[in-house]
C-alpha cells in the first residue's frame, strides 16, 4: 500500500492534467472516477459499496455530505473527512484541507473561472 499522502499527490497531479469539466456533476464524476482509479492502482485495498472509512482507502464524497455555500449559489460543498470539495455549476473545482483551509487544488470549470470564496 502506498501511504495516503502519495495518493492525494496521485490524485492531484491526475486531476490537474484531466480537461476542465463543464457542469458540477461531471467535477464530481470526474473527482470520483481519478479517486477510484488511483485508490485501485495505489491503496491495496478493494473498493467497498458500504464506504466503510476504516479500511485504509479513501472514497470520494456521497450525495448525503453536500451541502449549499452560503453566499455563493453557484457553488455545492461536499465534506469528506479531512477536506471540504465545492464544485461550481460551471465545472470548477477546489479542494481544501478542512483544518488549515490550505487549498490543494482550484481547477477551473471549462469557462476557465476558479473557485473564489
Amino acid at each position: 500500500m502506498v501511504d495516503r499522502a502519495e495518493r492525494i499527490s496521485e490524485l492531484l497531479r491526475r486531476l490537474t492534467d484531466a480537461p476542465s469539466c463543464a457542469t458540477a456533476e461531471e467535477a464530481m464524476t470526474l473527482l470520483e472516477t481519478t479517486l477510484n482509479d488511483v485508490e485501485n492502482q495505489m491503496s491495496g485495498v478493494p473498493f467497498n459499496p458500504n464506504y466503510p472509512m476504516d479500511d485504509g482507502r479513501m472514497y470520494a464524497p456521497r450525495e448525503d455530505a453536500r451541502r449549499e455555500v452560503e453566499g455563493h449559489p453557484d457553488l455545492l460543498r461536499y465534506r469528506s473527512r479531512k477536506h471540504n470539495i465545492y464544485v461550481s455549476k460551471d465545472g470548477a473545482l477546489r479542494i481544501e484541507e478542512v483544518r488549515e483551509r490550505l487549498c490543494l487544488l482550484n481547477k477551473p470549470g471549462q469557462s476557465g473561472r476558479t473557485i473564489q470564496l
